[in-house]
């Protein structure tokens, strides 16, 4: 196990710099798109990103997570107006189903190996872990190292995290899993369901079973900066991807209660562990299951910790 912390740790440490003119070029004002070759995983991982015009070395970084989907052109869009607005650099990487295949792959952020359709949807639990290279969590950080080291002049050393939807779900086991990540802090917008930080529930829906989700790190997990919001209005149960299984369902009928639910055993779980918890808990009146509806907020709210 302490190995396997070892190459994640090693794979997590930001890219040498390097001179400005060997900065990869294409990196625009404006929306724009570029390809990063991953060196762990030799794959082509498209992101896409908006740099407002108002850029500086100084300029807060918000790495986005795109939902279902994978639209990650589609979610870069929806940022591009409160980007600007709020002075963001935006960085939207693409998972792709390839790479990336069903809820396990995406959602559950490839930790595990899937060897059958339903493991591959996520809807069991899985025996063996892939290597750490292989998660989207440490593919995230791998992305922001490169944004710094080759793409840009940016002087930030961390950056902010947000997911909508499926994404949402992938930034909350991010947190679980990468305790010395970059990230400033997690936001967490309308997940349909969530992975409790308590080993007597079974992964998925709990950490049981996950040997390196131990008590200190569920400690360090609680003591993330995170927000996790709602739509008021994302009440939806009928006609909706939001996971229905006796385990989700006794999270909550909808997203509403079931975020809420989620930082409640949180807190309570911080209490019982007589350790420090930094997670908010936000429901946005009339906002419904649409990431348009809920950017707009995520970037003023980024925006004004940033400052």
């Amino acid at each position: 196990m302490r190995i396997l912390w070892f190459t994640l740790m090693v794979l997590c440490l930001p890219l040498p710099a390097v001179a400005a003119s060997e900065r990869v070029a294409g990196m625009e004002e404006g929306a724009g798109h570029y390809i990063f070759n991953d060196p762990a995983t030799q794959q082509d991982v498209s992101v896409y990103y908006y740099q407002p015009n108002n850029y500086t070395a100084n300029t807060p970084v918000v790495l986005v997570l795109h939902g279902l989907r994978r639209d990650a052109k589609e979610y870069r869009d929806s940022w591009a107006e409160y980007a600007e607005r709020e002075g963001l650099m935006v960085l939207v990487p693409r998972f792709s189903s390839e790479a990336y295949p069903g809820g396990n792959g995406f959602n559950l952020g490839n930790v595990f190996r899937a060897t059958s359709a339903e493991e591959e949807r996520g809807f069991s639990r899985l025996e063996q872990m892939n290597p750490p290279e292989q998660w989207v969590f440490t593919l995230i950080e791998r992305v922001f190292a490169d944004f710094r080291s080759a793409r840009s002049n940016s002087n930030r050393e961390t950056y902010y995290l947000y997911g909508h939807g499926a994404g949402a779900q992938v930034a909350h086991r991010f947190a679980m899993f990468m305790p010395e990540s970059h990230a400033e802090e997690i936001i967490i917008g309308a997940a349909g369901w969530y992975t409790m930080p308590d080993e007597s529930i079974a992964w998925p829906y709990g950490t049981g079973g996950v040997p390196m989700l131990d008590a200190t790190a569920i400690k360090a997990f609680l003591a993330q900066p995170m927000l996790l919001l709602a739509g008021g209005a994302d009440t939806a149960t009928l006609h909706t991807v939001m996971r229905q299984t006796p385990e989700a369902n006794a999270q909550g009928a909808t997203r509403v209660e079931r975020t809420r639910y989620y930082y409640e055993f949180g807190k309570r779980q911080a209490q019982s562990l007589s350790t420090e918890f930094n997670w908010r808990h936000w429901v946005l009146p009339g906002v419904t299951h649409s990431p348009g509806q809920m950017t707009p907020f995520a970037a003023r709210y980024i925006a004004s910790r940033a400052r």
